[in-house]
């Protein structure tokens, strides 16, 4: 059977639909890896810390955490593609900048989630000596670095770039487009964690707009 470019044409616009519901399980896969484990404090005492990496129920939390952003980084690349290959049907000469700033988020995203959970990881499959506590510190505020900072900067990068790119191919309105730049600005202070409930916004905001389409 011979396949039209009519046929291919809708199968991609199919595919390109399903995957624009990854900007609602992006934010729910983030949120869960934040509720799953709660590390404490880095001025804890070593006790604390020891504390709550000790024990099957407590490792395989952050396990899961570690997971859980692992698959958020994967559905935030799925979402930002998705939404650049709408604007690119519409307008085919657009930069795939965002294409390399979406994967470049994705890939620290899930980095931090490996680094969180590693030691955990460690712990459930292979039995090893939990480290001391500094170790466990170290850990844990490198894998946010990763995902707080230079994900969350990439994205920024990703979502300024599509929000110009979107309003241009006539797909995100006015508003969408300045609240897309006002999450893009606040992502640069991601390091204090409150922003990053914005770009969670944006993709359900943005995935909501284009699916009702």
């Amino acid at each position: 059977m011979t396949i039209t470019s009519e046929h291919r044409s809708t199968a991609i616009a199919t595919g390109t639909t399903r995957e624009l519901w990854t900007g609602v399980a992006f934010p729910v896969l983030f949120l869960a890896s934040v509720l799953v484990s709660s590390p404490p404090a880095d001025n804890a005492s070593n006790a604390t810390w020891i504390s709550n990496y000790t024990g099957s129920s407590q490792q395989a939390r952050h396990l899961a955490t570690g997971i859980l952003l692992v698959l958020a980084g994967l559905t935030l690349a799925s979402f930002l593609t998705a939404l650049w290959r709408r604007v690119h049907d519409a307008r085919p000469a657009v930069s795939p900048l965002p294409l390399v700033a979406a994967a470049a988020s994705a890939a620290c995203i899930a980095a931090g989630g490996v680094v969180q959970a590693f030691v955990s990881g460690g712990e459930l499959i292979g039995k090893y000596p939990l480290p001391s506590a500094e170790i466990l510190r170290l850990s844990n505020d490198l894998g946010f670095a990763l995902v707080g900072v230079a994900g969350m900067l990439a994205a920024a990068l990703a979502v300024a770039c599509l929000s110009v790119q979107g309003r241009r191919a006539g797909l995100l309105g006015g508003k969408t487009y300045v609240f897309g730049l006002i999450v893009s600005v606040a992502l640069l202070l991601a390091v204090a964690f409150v922003p990053i409930f914005l770009l969670l916004a944006w993709t359900v905001v943005v995935s909501v707009q284009l699916l009702r389409r």
